[in-house]
């Protein structure tokens, strides 16, 4: 199959283009015209009279671009989007709601055979205490009102729409990512920023922590068997925050920093909001963020498991993986005798 596949140039999208290519599927990737695609040409190899991998300029947003990059493909994977709680609603409606009305209507004009839409279990919102949730869960990310899970409820919400009307699309929902490859600073950045010491305290909360490696597989597995107009939790191990904090610290050998109360973590969160505002900069901790935090999205990948044949490595696994690929990459430094044995590995 040739895919286009837009958000190559991302931490998931990388990983998926790399286990497309593995796969034996021609790979399409879609790039906006500022992103470095340095990574994306090294896998960009001949084979034949065509490279496995071809680069298409253009952004995702723009119907014309997509359409072009859309002709002689089979299938789309749509991971494009924006993840995080610092830029603005509207930015973030656009990333992971408008950018999929594109993309994926684009893909049902073109007649394409199959469709995946990378989701998240933000849509599911979560609760103040620990319950598991599957495709089945009634969420509550419109209720809690925070724009990044609301916009990808709508996203997944668009992409459904557009699958009862006949586009054979598949919805994947990541869980919180970990793993190698983070080029951007998103969802595995949490674990190198705790052993540079760069989160000072915690609140307790708590999610399902996964592989980038085991969610590419689960992407592909969805494009060739998922079901059209099924959804498809790709979780991992559910940990509270402090389990997390903990194993990480004990892995790194780096001290763990305090947990804190909610109430005094927002307290903080305002002040560095106001002196951002006063000094025309940005928070690195909103009140947002750590309300987000402070909630549990634990899920099953159970469908998925049987469906798709999701695996799910060790979390240990995980997390060795991500320091070492930050050590190797200078964007952490091996202080410890823990840290130079993953260094050295």
């Amino acid at each position: 199959m040739r895919v286009l596949l837009t958000g190559a140039t991302g931490f998931l999208g990388g990983a998926v283009a790399r286990e497309l290519l593995a796969s034996g599927h021609a790979v399409r990737a879609l790039a906006r015209e500022r992103s470095d695609t340095s990574g994306l040409e090294a896998l960009a190899s001949p084979e034949g009279d065509a490279a496995p991998l071809e680069l298409a300029r253009g952004d995702a947003l723009d119907p014309e671009a997509v359409r072009a990059a859309l002709d002689g493909c089979d299938a789309v994977v749509h991971t494009a989007g924006l993840a995080g709680f610092r830029a603005s609603p509207d930015a973030l409606m656009a990333a992971n709601a408008r950018s999929v009305e594109v993309v994926l209507g684009a893909a049902r004009e073109s007649g394409v055979a199959r469709a995946v839409l990378t989701s998240s279990t933000a849509v599911l919102g979560g609760t103040r205490d620990a319950r598991i949730a599957d495709e089945t869960s009634a969420g509550n990310a419109e209720a809690l009102g925070i724009p990044y899970f609301v916009s990808k409820l709508r996203g997944e919400q668009v992409a459904l729409a557009l699958a009862a009307r006949g586009l054979p699309v598949v919805v994947v929902r990541p869980a919180y990512v970990l793993g190698p490859g983070d080029v951007h600073g998103s969802s595995a950045a949490t674990v190198v920023a705790l052993v540079r010491r760069r989160i000072p305290a915690y609140v307790e909360g708590g999610a399902s922590f996964c592989d980038v490696r085991d969610v590419a597989r689960g992407h592909v597995a969805a494009l060739l068997r998922g079901r059209p107009g099924e959804t498809y939790i790709l979780g991992g191990h559910n940990l509270r925050v402090s389990e997390l904090v903990t194993r990480v610290a004990e892995l790194s050998g780096v001290k763990a920093p305090p947990r804190i109360p909610l109430a005094a973590a927002l307290a903080a969160a305002g002040l560095q909001e106001l002196f951002a505002r006063l000094g025309g900069g940005q928070a690195a901790m909103t009140r947002e963020l750590v309300r987000a935090a402070a909630l549990y999205t634990f899920v099953s990948s159970a469908k998925a498991e049987r469906e798709l044949g999701y695996g799910i490595r060790p979390f240990d696994e995980m997390v060795k993986d991500t320091l070492r690929w930050a050590i190797a990459r200078g964007r952490l430094r091996a202080e410890t005798p823990e840290l130079r044995a993953l260094g050295a590995g």
